[in-house]
């Protein structure tokens, strides 16, 4: 995996989020626009808390780019819109502390 989108506006998120993929030797996009993609990104993690995201965001993002793996984050687990975001195409939503603990096993895992 060579470059990962990030989308948040939470300064905590990002920083610490981006930290921990460059010393993985990843290069990290921050994006402001949801569709600003790349051809060669290998994987978009979104802030689902962001008041601009609805599940119909994450089915343009595969129409645009249908091999891309999309990472949701949440603050709290919501169910009623997790199973929405899932079956948009989110290969699977972390909490905001899981995520940043399991980076590493997230990136090893291949679509």
């Amino acid at each position: 995996m060579n470059k990962i989108l990030l989308f948040t506006n939470d300064l905590e998120l990002g920083t610490t989020l981006s930290t921990r993929l460059l010393h993985a030797n990843k290069k990290v996009i921050f994006v402001d626009q949801l569709y600003d993609l790349d051809d060669d990104v290998d994987m978009f993690i979104i802030d689902l808390d962001d008041e601009e995201i609805e599940p119909k965001n994450i089915i343009k993002i595969f129409e645009r780019s249908p091999s891309i793996r999309v990472i949701g984050v949440m603050n709290k687990m919501r169910k009623n819109i997790w199973n929405d975001y899932r079956e948009a195409g989110c290969e699977m939503i972390y909490l905001r502390s899981s995520i940043i603990k399991n980076i590493d096993t997230i990136l090893s895992k291949k679509n």
